[in-house]
């Protein structure tokens, strides 16, 4: 259950999950504020409410399923061949492809020379054996998967896809010793996804490093679906998929959608992802608590266009300290967006900010349809 923006009633939802609590404070007038973290999905079962009115529900934790590793014996390393290597510059596989169109693909990309003889005892005598590696051991090391940290000069989507086609063109050509290709398997290789979306999350959010999730793909899926940028029915549509591969190929898709923060009432652009800053370390989206026992999530951005302050600034129950905060507005439709946060000492950096309310922004599908419109 969750409560549904700008009053007190219940819309159900099928999957939660349980909560730590992480900090309890008492209100003036006797009520509780709790701030706590999801730890493990759970079913809901069934709900009611007693005669006080309290809501109670049955609940089923649902076991997660750990990540799955593609079998190493699954691809072999091809012997060298220019004209090969020429069709390896081809980026990777979108998402978005039907699989038998990928196929096509794939097989008029990799129609090349077959390598000699020569060339392969060339190839076997100047490669190295990976160490570690055995008869008994067929799976892929969490070291294989290790994804390297994009420069600062791919700042944007549009050197996104030069960065993936240049990364994946140094990638050694590898040969199916399997029914499927190797695209195919990557698909739904949690940590290959799990390098892919990390790469994508990179130019977005510099700081905090999150090279340690990459090794753990189902914490990195949960940390990337609470972090992101969306809605909050978006992101409960996320918390209930089942499985890390499903779960990480919609968030890629949802990293890629859309580089915009619209209005939920009128579209109407307020900040791009990009102007994302981190005030918290809980990452860029935090969870507050005002003064009234409202909880409010919201994204912290240092840029944001079309909105309007209202009233005067003031540090009175400021979330961030060492800061004001003013109440800001959408320009085209007056609706209450967040605030405007700005800074009363001057060894404070950013000066000034912004938290939008999660609840108040645009869902990427309706902003993938209104794109589609356009």
């Amino acid at each position: 259950m969750h409560g549904r923006p700008n009053h007190r009633n219940y819309a159900n939802a099928s999957v939660g999950t349980t909560a730590e609590i992480r900090q309890l404070g008492r209100s003036d007038d006797g009520s509780i504020n709790v701030k706590a973290r999801g730890q493990q999905r759970f079913r809901l079962i069934r709900y009611w409410s007693d005669v006080d009115g309290v809501v109670w529900g049955e609940v089923q934790i649902i076991e997660e399923d750990p990540p799955l590793r593609t079998p190493r014996g699954a691809f072999a390393q091809l012997a060298a061949s220019r004209s090969c290597r020429l069709h390896t510059s081809s980026p990777v596989m979108s998402l978005d492809v039907p699989p038998m169109k990928q196929q096509g693909l794939m097989d008029s990309g990799l129609d090349c020379d077959t390598p000699s003889a020569s060339d392969s005892s060339s190839q076997s005598s100047n490669s190295t054996k990976p160490s570690g590696q055995s008869g008994e051991n067929t799976n892929m090391d969490e070291e294989d998967y290790i994804c390297s940290t994009p420069s600062s000069s791919r700042t944007d989507t549009k050197h996104q896809h030069q960065y993936n086609a240049a990364n994946y063109s140094k990638k050694p050509l590898q040969a199916s010793l399997a029914f499927w290709p190797q695209w195919a398997y990557e698909m739904y290789d949690p940590y290959s996804l799990a390098c892919r979306a990390a790469d994508l999350w990179r130019l977005i959010i510099k700081t905090p490093s999150i090279d340690e999730l990459v090794k753990k793909p189902d914490l990195l899926s949960f940390y990337i679906g609470n972090q992101l940028p969306v809605s909050e029915p978006v992101r409960q549509k996320l918390l209930e998929i089942n499985g890390v591969s499903y779960r990480l190929r919609r968030e890629i898709q949802l990293l890629k959608a859309c580089d915009l923060i619209k209005c939920g009432y009128c579209k109407s652009e307020i900040a791009k992802h990009s102007d994302v800053v981190v005030m918290s370390s809980d990452g860029p989206l935090g969870t507050y608590v005002n003064n009234h026992g409202y909880v409010h999530a919201t994204i912290t951005v240092n840029n944001a266009t079309g909105l309007a302050l209202e009233g005067e600034p003031t540090e009175e129950h400021s979330w961030f300290p060492g800061y004001a905060w003013t109440i800001a507005s959408c320009v085209p439709c007056g609706s209450n967006i967040g605030w405007r946060f700005s800074t009363t000492k001057r060894h404070l950096h950013p000066k000034s900010f912004w938290g939008i309310r999660s609840s108040q922004i645009a869902d990427v599908v309706d902003v993938e349809q209104q794109q589609e419109e356009e």
